[in-house]
């Protein structure tokens, strides 16, 4: 009878520490869980501020998250969104067509254009590999075949977050053939799919400088700075120094100006900056001098077309005074 009593209490005591045990792990791993469903949820609307503080709660807080498949796939992806420095291994690390074509988007973010499309070339998805065309296509300024090679594909062949690349290449090859009017069409259907999506917005900062809209420009650039940090893509930067120029804002221009001063290319577009610079004070023959010497460098195909009609404007320019003179 007492045997029983000490087995009936030895066993009440297991059954506590068990019940106890649990309720430890449970409040152990009940923060884990709940930010693990913030970077789901962050991931699923590709909302870079969210993605970034949880992202800086696992590396502060509990660092073995990043082992978790979840983590680790939206660290590379805000990584890759930041503009940050990557590895080809890190990327290739998992043998997958997302993978590989993130590291395709970095490669053409580099104007790396031969190594992108070696990239491309291993990825299976052949819907996939039509959109990177396009994209490949219109780095090159090839706007109607990079149109007609993503309007072939269909929207149920690719993921979320690749329609929101379809619409918006469609977006970009638009503005650069000087259609604002439907370039804005296809940007809102992007913005429907992906509202929170970094390049849906810098899609938006890009109409509202072809529009002239200064303030609304302004207002989105914050936002697009502190998901960049200091990343140095040089048509960003580009754009940047065409907006403070405009506002007059003069310490924030040649901050830029000295920014791009740093590398060969970079020097290029400060050419070209200081070109419409001297173009927007009527000193036309020193605006010609450098938007020449700037189309001589490494500008991008949608820069390269703006130096070339504000060259043109300025041959105008100068061809209507030597006539003047001759009167």
């Amino acid at each position: 009878m007492v045997k029983r009593k000490k087995m009936k209490r030895s066993r009440a005591k297991i059954k506590i520490k068990i019940f106890l045990g649990i309720v430890v792990l449970s409040l152990l791993l009940a923060q884990p869980s709940w930010h693990l469903l913030r970077i789901r949820s962050a991931q699923d609307r590709f909302d870079v501020s969210q993605m970034e503080s949880e992202m800086t709660w696992v590396k502060q807080k509990d660092p073995w998250l990043a082992t978790i498949p979840l983590v680790r796939d939206s660290a590379l992806w805000l990584s890759l969104n930041q503009g940050q420095n990557l590895t080809d291994q890190e990327l290739l690390a998992d043998d997958d067509d997302k993978y590989r074509f993130w590291l395709f988007q970095l490669k053409l973010q580099k104007a790396q254009l031969t190594e992108a499309s070696q990239i491309l070339s291993t990825i299976t998805s052949s819907s996939t590999q039509i959109l990177g065309q396009g994209l490949i296509d219109m780095a090159q300024g090839k706007y109607d075949t990079a149109s007609q090679k993503i309007n072939s594909i269909s929207e149920r062949n690719l993921s979320k977050e690749e329609v929101v690349l379809k619409r918006l290449t469609l977006s970009r090859c638009l503005l650069g053939q000087g259609d604002e009017t439907e370039a804005e069409k296809e940007w809102e259907k992007a913005k429907n799919v992906a509202p929170a999506h970094p390049l849906v917005v810098e899609e938006e900062f890009d109409l509202a400088l072809v529009k002239a809209d200064w303030k609304k420009a302004e207002s989105l650039l914050p936002q697009i700075e502190k998901w960049r940090g200091s990343d140095s893509n040089l048509d960003f930067q580009a754009k940047k120094a065409l907006l403070y120029l405009t506002l007059g804002q003069t310490a924030q221009w040649e901050q830029v100006l000295a920014t791009l001063s740093q590398s060969s290319e970079g020097k290029s577009y400060q050419t070209y900056l200081l070109g419409v610079q001297k173009y927007q004070e009527g000193e036309w023959q020193t605006a010609q001098t450098m938007l020449k010497e700037s189309l001589s460098g490494q500008l991008s195909s949608a820069l390269r077309r703006d130096a070339n009609q504000a060259l043109k404007q300025v041959n105008e320019r100068l061809g209507a005074e030597t006539a003047l003179q001759k009167f």
